[in-house]
């Protein structure tokens, strides 16, 4: 009998997507990337991360990547500045029915992906090991939780053909895509 090592949840987004190994390499460490965020980060989030540019999967869950490059960390730094400011505000209402606060708040909620409908995807620092970060999704006033981890959700997204997902949308027939940038050459799989 011989032991097939498991597959990790990158692995399989990977495998879904139709991504080739080698296409991509980040410029930064996760030691520079995690000191400039402020915060440690979940092994599978640079797992995926290692492989996969800043992009979107299934043409719509858009993840930047902070370790692809000093530029892509200073945009992944201001646009995750710029969504605790928007949920902090009072005006807003994103937080006034629920209990979550917001990183830095100890338990605060830190993004890690958009989709292009205007949802957020979060991780709940309620622990000291970032790998046990639970997920919260944000859709206007509507918000949903996953046990995790971050790859395990983008995995239930790819292979979902209906509505059992963490955004509750029927992903029937849409593609199983992943389309990044690595400088100024765009990059889609499936490779057409």
């Amino acid at each position: 009998m011989t032991n097939t090592p498991r597959q990790s949840h990158a692995d399989e987004v990977a495998r879904l997507v139709g991504w080739r190994a080698g296409d991509f390499r980040p410029e930064l460490d996760w030691e520079t990337v995690e000191r400039e965020l402020g915060t440690p980060l979940p092994g599978d989030y640079k797992e995926l991360l290692t492989r996969f540019p800043s992009g979107a999967f299934r043409d719509s869950i858009e993840v930047d990547n902070p370790g692809q490059s000093a530029g892509e960390l200073a945009t992944t730094k201001r646009n995750n500045e710029q969504l605790l400011r928007i949920f902090a505000d009072e005006y807003t209402g994103y937080l006034t029915k629920v209990s979550y606060r917001l990183f830095p708040e100890s338990g605060g909620l830190y993004p890690w992906g958009t989709h292009d409908a205007g949802g957020t995807f979060w991780w709940i620092t309620d622990s000291a090991d970032p790998d046990t970060w639970r997920i919260a999704y944000n859709d206007r006033d509507e918000w949903h939780e996953h046990p995790g981890p971050m790859s395990k959700v983008l995995h239930e997204i790819l292979t979902s053909t209906g509505t059992d997902n963490i955004l509750d949308w029927d992903m029937t027939g849409k593609p199983l895509t992943f389309t990044g940038f690595v400088g100024e050459r765009m990059i889609s799989y499936p490779a057409t």
